[in-house]
C-alpha cells in the first residue's frame, strides 16, 4: 500500500498520528455530505497525489481504542475504497459541545471564489491539461469549466457600460450561487441555452437568465 507523506508544517508530532481505518468512526451529527461524482474525483485526487490533508479526530467518547472523526469524513471514505489500511490524523482532545462546534465550522468556514480569479486558475490549468482531464479532478464538468474560460474574454469595462446604460451607475455584475437537484439543473441549462440563441454581444448566458426572470415575472403580473 502507498503510504501518505507529511511535510515540515504538519502539526505537533506528537498529535500527528497514523489510525487504521477499521479504528475510525464517523461523528453521528456529521452534516457534510458529498455525491458520488465528487467523491469519485476526490479519490482520483488522492490516488494522483499520494498525500491528503490529515483527518481531524478524538478520542471516541463510547468507544475505548477508537477515534472519533470531526472532519475528513469523505478522505475517510475515499482511503477505504482506495484500499488503504490507515490514515494520517490529527488528535484533538476535546468536549462534546467543542466536537460539536468543530464539526459545524471545519468543514463550512470556507470563502467563495471571485469568478474571474476563478477563471485565471483555470486557464493556468489548462495550459498543462485537457478540460477533459481536469474535469475528472474539479468539481467543474468540462463544459463548466470552457465557460468560465469565458470570462476571461469579455472586456469588462464595455460590458458594465452596456449593462449599465453607459452611465456608471455603481452598478457591478454579481456571481449568483444556487443549490438545485439534478434535475433541475439540467431544466435550467436548457431554458438558457435556449434563451442565448435570442442574444447577442457579451455576457449572453448572464443576460439569457435575467431575461427568464424577467418572463416570469411579467407572467405573475399579467
Amino acid at each position: 500500500m502507498r503510504r501518505t507523506k507529511s511535510s515540515s508544517s504538519s502539526p505537533a508530532p506528537e498529535r500527528l498520528v497514523r489510525v487504521p481505518l477499521d479504528h475510525l468512526r464517523p461523528h453521528p451529527s456529521n452534516p457534510n455530505r458529498m455525491d458520488e461524482e465528487r467523491l469519485t474525483k476526490l479519490a482520483e485526487n488522492i490516488r494522483r497525489q499520494d498525500d491528503y490533508p490529515p483527518l481531524v479526530v478524538r478520542p471516541d467518547p463510547d468507544e475505548a481504542g477508537c477515534l472519533q472523526l470531526l472532519d475528513g469524513h469523505q478522505r475517510w471514505e475515499v482511503l477505504r475504497r482506495l484500499g488503504h489500511a490507515d490514515a494520517l490524523c490529527y488528535v484533538w482532545p476535546c468536549d462534546d459541545r467543542t466536537a460539536l462546534l468543530l464539526l459545524a465550522t471545519l468543514n463550512r468556514l470556507e470563502g467563495q471564489d471571485d469568478p474571474l480569479k476563478r477563471a485565471e486558475l483555470l486557464r493556468e490549468l489548462t495550459a498543462l491539461a485537457s478540460a477533459e482531464e481536469l474535469a475528472l479532478l474539479l468539481p467543474e464538468d468540462a463544459n463548466t469549466l470552457r465557460r468560465s474560460l469565458e470570462l476571461l474574454d469579455l472586456d469588462l469595462d464595455a460590458l458594465l457600460a452596456d449593462l449599465t446604460g453607459g452611465g456608471g451607475g455603481g452598478s457591478d455584475l454579481r456571481a449568483i450561487t444556487f443549490a438545485v437537484s439534478a434535475e433541475d439543473e439540467a431544466r435550467i441549462e436548457a431554458a438558457v441555452d435556449a434563451a442565448v440563441a435570442d442574444l447577442e454581444g457579451a455576457n449572453r448566458r448572464g443576460r439569457a437568465l435575467g431575461a427568464i426572470a424577467g418572463a416570469f415575472m411579467e407572467g405573475k403580473v399579467s
